[in-house]
């Protein structure tokens, strides 16, 4: 954010961390662009916290209006970043990605969507969230072996996952 001392931004930076909702409030008080995060930083703060902060500090930026169509500078967006998270409030911040907007079918590294990369990790409960959210499960790359995520999966030796995916069928609950 323009104009803001950098001590605010190593601020932002430990109350997305630690979790103090307190302190992001204050700051945003201040900076109304606190969501946004300091051009300077590839998928601004949201992206900090979705990957390694704390996940009331990520779903607190999510509701503040954080833009969802971040691109960290690697090739991985938001749903991508959080699949890799290894913290937990992981699905949390999935589903209230999903419910703020963002694209379950958005494309990042090697062209995969989100649910090319839950299968992968074997995350069915990702998987589940991501397909009541409309990811599509028939969507190929474009490059590469051309796959679908059951495809990807089972080709990747993650049997399972293809299985899930071959299988699924919507229930009638709410995302």
């Amino acid at each position: 954010m323009p104009g803001v001392p950098e001590d605010i931004h190593d601020l932002v930076d430990e109350a997305l961390r630690d979790g103090v909702i307190d302190v992001l409030s204050e700051v945003h008080a201040l900076y109304p662009d606190l969501p946004g995060g300091p051009p300077h930083r590839p998928g601004g703060w949201l992206r900090d916290a979705v990957y390694f902060g704390d996940a009331e500090a990520a779903l607190w930026l999510i509701g503040h209006g954080a833009p969802l169509d971040l691109d960290d500078g690697d090739g991985f967006p938001a749903l991508h970043l959080v699949l890799d998270r290894a913290r937990a409030g992981q699905h949390d911040i999935l589903l209230a990605l999903l419910r703020a907007g963002a694209d379950p079918n958005r494309r990042g590294i090697n062209d995969w969507t989100a649910l090319h990369h839950a299968a992968v990790r074997d995350d069915r409960k990702a998987m589940d969230i991501l397909l009541r959210a409309g990811a599509d499960r028939e969507l190929r790359t474009r490059i590469d072996n051309y796959a679908t995520p059951e495809e990807e999966a089972r080709q990747l030796g993650h049997a399972a996952s293809a299985d899930f995916l071959r299988r699924w069928t919507p229930e009638d609950r709410p995302l």
